[in-house]
């Protein structure tokens, strides 16, 4: 336990002082091994999702050997606040991440630490974005750098990996992996060029030209090669006879890492690949289209196949029945927020299976995009045709100032929510059961008042241009 490629962290000796009956008692019991593997920044665009112009085999076997859900749904279009409440089954604003970078406050517990008491050995390798309270509640910490844009995996880190699973396969495991690809910045240089830019399908919402093209052509092949590692991983797996009785995930943090995808709550932004595979448990190639998927269910649903209790303070419930009974309905409605990321948002948005609702606050601004994609090629692409005047209602969405304080899209006939039906007398109606249902949620879980939160933006949010080098600090700190 004592190697050196581990980082063992406190809550290995805290717990196994404190809970020796309950540690031994659960040690008896077989449970399943989990992997959770999980993107940064992938967004929608995988062979197995219906994108038929890039390179992703391994997560497209891993989806036909499992379940695919086509509408899950993230809490949060950021990566820290997304992964936060992915683990603690809570939303990123009742326990205190609900800005980027901004880590787990000191009351909450989450996933690893569940697992822990009932009998797991619990690792994380590569990107955490939880803080030092997260870090803490973790046995190891898998060491290895792994850098945005500098190639496949380390070696490294692949042996540190394979000697984890070396030292605990004769008892339950759970390991998360958080990979950096595809997050910006992209280079070229260090990225096999497996996709072609010529192929490429470009959304409404950005430009169709050869500069966006080129730019979504660095960020499939960034997917291409997290794909790879993931192939890789999955055998190290089989090779040690590991998937009889393992669990494995896949999953994104927001969306795709373009202005009017990450940072937003169109669908573009929170919509997430899901996939779970466990061999000889859940049933190969089954599609889940029955109702919607949150986020905020992965940590509940992980706990009740470990057989472990469902903590009750949890928002979450989890969708186990969906994995075994493909036939089973999801939610009504998921609910998710968008705050601070290098601009400052309180935007709040519910869906259905057929409509979403849009919560702006600060209207009178236009849509806050993030630093790393308001200093991409298909920003400027996106800019170059808003000085020439040529930049149709499609595209200058995220423009827009004032802006709408309530959007009402009709899902159905308008996939990509480009337009705003909330002043169609027809949607009346269906925006007020909404609203109403939205501010119901934002009761339960303790949703803070835009007015009490507010921070100045990094970065300016009409020309993209960095403002600051770090966060700037809250309205009155």
């Amino acid at each position: 336990m004592n190697n050196p490629i581990f980082s063992t962290l406190s809550i290995a000796t805290t717990l196994s002082v404190s809970l020796p009956i309950f540690a031994q008692e659960n040690a008896k019991v077989k449970r399943p091994n989990i992997v959770v593997f999980i993107a940064d920044d992938a967004g929608m665009d995988f062979g197995c999702y219906g994108n038929p112009n890039i390179s992703t085999p391994n997560i497209d076997k891993l989806a036909r050997d499992g379940i695919r859900f086509q509408n899950a749904f993230l809490t949060s279009p950021q990566s820290s606040p997304s992964r936060t409440s992915m683990l603690s089954g809570k939303f990123a604003h009742t326990i205190g991440t609900e800005d980027l970078h901004s880590g787990l406050d000191n009351k909450t517990s989450i996933l690893p630490k569940y697992l822990h008491q009932g009998g797991y050995t619990t690792a994380y390798m590569l990107k955490t974005h939880w803080g030092d309270n997260g870090d803490k509640q973790w046995d190891y910490h898998i060491e290895g750098n792994y850098l945005p844009n500098q190639g496949p995996l380390e070696e490294g880190i692949f042996q540190n990996y394979t000697r984890f699973l070396d030292q605990h396969k004769s008892s339950p495991f759970f390991l998360w992996v958080g990979f950096v690809d595809p997050h910006r910045p992209y280079n070229r240089n260090n990225t096999v060029q497996i996709n072609s830019p010529k192929k490429i399908k470009i959304p409404p919402y950005l430009v169709n030209d050869a500069e966006t093209k080129r730019d979504f052509a660095d960020y499939y092949n960034e997917l291409s090669r997290m794909d790879k590692d993931v192939g890789r991983m999955m055998r190290e797996l089989e090779q040690r006879g590991l998937m009889e009785n393992t669990i494995i995930v896949f999953l994104s943090d927001n969306g795709m890492p373009f202005p009017r995808a990450k940072g937003s709550l169109y669908d573009s932004g929170i919509q997430t690949p899901l996939i779970f595979s466990w061999k000889g448990r859940i049933e190969k190639g089954v599609v889940s289209h029955n109702g919607l998927v949150s986020t905020v269910d992965l940590a509940p649903t992980l706990l009740d196949l470990a057989g472990l209790p469902i903590q009750t303070d949890m928002f979450g419930r989890g969708f186990k029945n969906i994995l075994f009974n493909h036939q089973a309905t999801g939610q009504e409605y998921v609910y998710s927020e968008r705050n601070w990321h290098d601009t400052d948002e309180y935007i709040r948005c519910i869906r259905s299976s057929k409509y979403k609702l849009i919560y702006n606050a600060y209207y009178d601004l236009p849509h806050g995009t993030p630093m790393d994609l308001s200093t991409s090629p298909s920003w400027y692409a996106l800019k170059k045709r808003q000085r020439k005047g040529h930049l149709p209602n499609a595209m200058s969405q995220i423009f827009t100032s004032p802006r709408a304080m309530v959007e009402i899209y009709d899902l159905e006939h308008d996939p990509y929510e480009l337009n705003n039906l909330a002043d169609r007398a027809e949607y009346l109606n269906i925006g007020q059961q909404l609203s109403h249902q939205l501010v119901k949620w934002q009761a339960e879980t303790n949703d803070l008042p835009w007015w009490t939160h507010r921070r100045s933006d990094q970065n300016d949010r009409i020309t993209g241009f960095p403002l600051f080098e770090t966060r700037p600090p809250l309205w009155g700190d």
